[in-house]
């Protein structure tokens, strides 16, 4: 039996789609020694039917390597290696199909352009899935050097020093790159959970340079034998940052003294310290300090001996004691920050210095000051941006100090539960042209007046344009506000309804409201709502709590 006769077998039998015995007749012609391309490529036809496409590629690449100038071969290559996802041979065999079929072959030429379009949409589609599984899953960051990547870590630490015990659990190699890196352990909060343990882990991670210390109180005093001889070998002379307990404070001060490094008080920057008993005993060691913050809770006047040493405080915070507050002030004259709470101020002798110019405060808060006078009476701030009053009691108008003094730098003003009248709220408000921010809150019979003042209802003799700067109100607690006024506020100042010249322009236009708070004002007609809610991005007017709401019922 001759090869042709296998062959002509082998096609019938694949017209009529028996593609196994057509493979069967077709292996028979070729074992019988036919070489033609025909026949390779007739069995390359039946493989690529039954889905053996190796199969039917090694077949298609004889017909190529038997008639390398047919397009047969090229052809079914090029659809072979679409089929086995390679876009790329693919269209270069359709390249080389093209380039040995006739050109009066347009029909040929037709279906091999098709099928290279639909190869080339192919591969794009590829890429587009490809690129977007590496954007998925690839890990890019860790191509960086340590080096770059601990100093994204210690960005992140500098923010929130608790940031670091979730960079250290996100994988191995952040891990691995965090507890390597010493100075983002440098900041230690000890507390009443395994605080032993913590100590001991992060002076191993920080290798003993902690920077910022600090314990909270509720620590265990049981625990304060194990956590000091932890700290024994602690670097002080790199620590800047101390808070603690005065009874805490002591212990630490002993520990100092045993190890002969005392000189690390001097060198704090910040100091925050909770009543502590014995203070003058650690007074020689403030001499020529370095302290640029302090916070002292439950001040007693045996801590008067620190203004001697104390004198480049920046910010300076006392909560509850006694205090002679002008000698604090004369020898921390570059001070910025000064907030004072629930002091009682020591009385002293009235003479003709008795104020100190603090040209560099720019903040000022004080909040539960019996006699308040006391000290606003002795604080010149001419640059002052923030002050802050609230539950003042033993005065007739806790703003009095201002009238001589114009706040002109003052961007926030923060009034509360104190006695004062419209009249001086008027003055400092007429007298603050930067002003951003205004708060009053739980004050009877002056926030109406205020607003006519800032509306312009009632403008001052000179007709300036009051507040124009005037972004965020706060007028909670104000039983007696009316809405008009709240209405007003915020009409006088919409782009809408100011006056608009000739050219278009909108000459000493006032800023809008931005933020408005009325909790708890009764009177605000609930219809008004919606309208403030339009106008204003950040509108709050809850009447009254859940809890008040059931003291009521």
């Amino acid at each position: 039996m001759s090869w042709k006769a296998s062959f002509q077998q082998g096609i019938s039998n694949f017209k009529r789609n028996k593609h196994s015995e057509a493979l069967a007749f077709f292996d028979e012609a070729i074992s019988l020694g036919c070489d033609s391309f025909i026949v390779y490529d007739s069995r390359a036809a039946v493989h690529e039917k039954l889905g053996n496409n190796k199969a039917a590629l090694l077949d298609a690449k004889k017909v190529v390597d038997t008639a390398p100038d047919r397009w047969q071969g090229y052809a079914r290559s090029a659809r072979l290696f679409h089929a086995l996802n390679k876009d790329e041979a693919a269209i270069k065999m359709i390249d080389l199909a093209l380039e040995r079929t006739k050109p009066d072959d347009a029909q040929r030429r037709q279906e091999l352009n098709a099928l290279k379009s639909q190869v080339t949409d192919a591969s794009k589609a590829a890429d587009e899935r490809r690129r977007a599984r590496i954007a998925k899953t690839a890990y890019h960051i860790g191509k960086l050097p340590v080096e770059i990547f601990a100093e994204i870590f210690c960005l992140v630490v500098a923010a929130d020093h608790a940031q670091i015990l979730k960079l250290s659990h996100v994988c191995k190699h952040w891990r691995g790159i965090a507890i390597k890196t010493p100075s983002l352990w440098q900041t230690l909060v000890v507390s009443r959970n395994r605080p032993t343990r913590k100590v001991r882990l992060w002076m191993e991670r920080a290798r003993t340079h902690i920077s910022n210390l600090s314990f909270h109180p509720n620590i265990s005093e049981m625990d304060w034998p194990s956590i000091l001889l932890e700290l024994s070998s602690l670097s002080w002379c790199g620590l800047r940052s101390l808070a603690a307990s005065g009874s805490l404070f002591s212990r630490l001060y002993e520990l100092l003294h045993q190890l002969s490094k005392t000189e690390a008080i001097s060198r704090l920057e910040h100091l925050d310290v909770t009543g502590c008993p014995g203070f003058e005993r650690f007074l020689p060691d403030f001499e020529d300090s370095h302290l640029d913050t302090l916070k002292v809770a439950n001040f007693t006047p045996s801590m008067g001996g620190l203004w001697g040493r104390v004198h480049r405080l920046k910010t300076m915070t006392i909560e509850a004691g006694w205090v002679e507050i002008l000698p604090a002030l004369r020898a921390n004259q570059s001070l910025e920050n000064l907030v004072l709470s629930d002091l009682v101020p020591i009385p002293m002798q009235s003479g003709d210095d008795d104020r100190a110019e603090l040209s560099n405060l720019q903040c000022l808060k004080l909040f539960n000051i019996a006699s308040v006078s006391m000290i606003t009476r002795v604080v010149v701030a001419p640059n002052l941006q923030v002050l802050h009053l609230f539950s003042i009691g033993h005065s007739s108008d806790v703003l009095e100090f201002a009238h001589a003094d114009p706040l002109r730098a003052l961007r926030e003003l923060r009034v509360g539960s104190c006695t004062t009248t419209a009249s001086s709220l008027n003055i400092i408000i007429a007298g603050a042209p930067l002003l951003e921010t205004l708060q009053i809150s739980g004050i009877h019979g002056v926030v109406n007046d205020v607003l006519d003042f800032i509306c312009g209802t009632h403008p001052n003799d000179q007709h300036q344009d009051v507040c124009a700067f005037l972004k965020h109100v706060d007028l909670s607690s104000c039983g007696d506000l009316l809405t008009r006024n709240a209405y007003s506020l915020v009409k006088t100042r919409l782009r809408t309804d100011q006056p608009v010249t000739i050219d278009g322009g909108q000459p000493g236009c006032r800023a809008e409201i931005e933020s408005l708070r009325l909790d708890g004002c009764p009177l605000m007609e609930a219809e008004m709502l919606p309208w403030f809610r339009g106008k204003v991005k950040v509108f709050s007017c809850v009447y009254m709590t859940k809890k008040e709401g059931k003291q009521r019922r």
